[in-house]
């Protein structure tokens, strides 16, 4: 029985520390997130936001990738991308300094915006990301209408 039980808890304490680990530019996140766009969930969006790090700049087939997805993370789930920043650890300047440079020019920022706009979080958090949605259009020669 004690046998037993020291199993149990080993296994257990082992899936936790499992489900909390982040592998760091993990391009297999980014395609889970693609696979699952009209269906995120706070676990994908949470999987794929922690694998956000500075290192992954030298990493371009990520950088470009993940880029591009967090824009559509943004326009499909606001709400779910902000439950994540309010419960989790996540770099949030790493994640504006994505939101200030897209990748691609084929979004319209100002609905991600709009959407961003009229999600129920803290006001400051949701200004900063605003903000980077601002500097991004600017960059993309794009006014937004605040």
């Amino acid at each position: 029985m004690k046998e037993f039980l020291t199993l149990f808890t080993f296994l257990t304490f082992t899936t936790a520390f499992a489900n909390t680990s982040c592998d760091k530019c993990d391009i297999d996140k980014v395609k889970i997130v693609i696979d699952h766009l009209d269906s995120l969930t706070f676990q994908i969006v949470d999987d794929f936001l922690c694998t956000f790090d500075s290192s992954c700049n030298t990493n371009l087939e990520y950088s470009e990738w993940s880029n591009e997805t967090l824009f559509k993370v943004l326009d499909k789930a606001p709400a779910i991308f902000f439950q994540v920043i309010a419960k989790r650890q996540v770099d949030n300047k790493i994640l504006f300094t994505e939101i200030e440079n897209p990748v691609h020019d084929g979004f319209d920022l100002q609905e991600i915006y709009d959407k961003i706009l009229a999600t129920s979080v803290p006001t400051d958090l949701k200004t900063k990301f605003l903000d980077a949605l601002i500097t991004a259009a600017g960059k993309n020669g794009q006014k937004i209408k605040k």
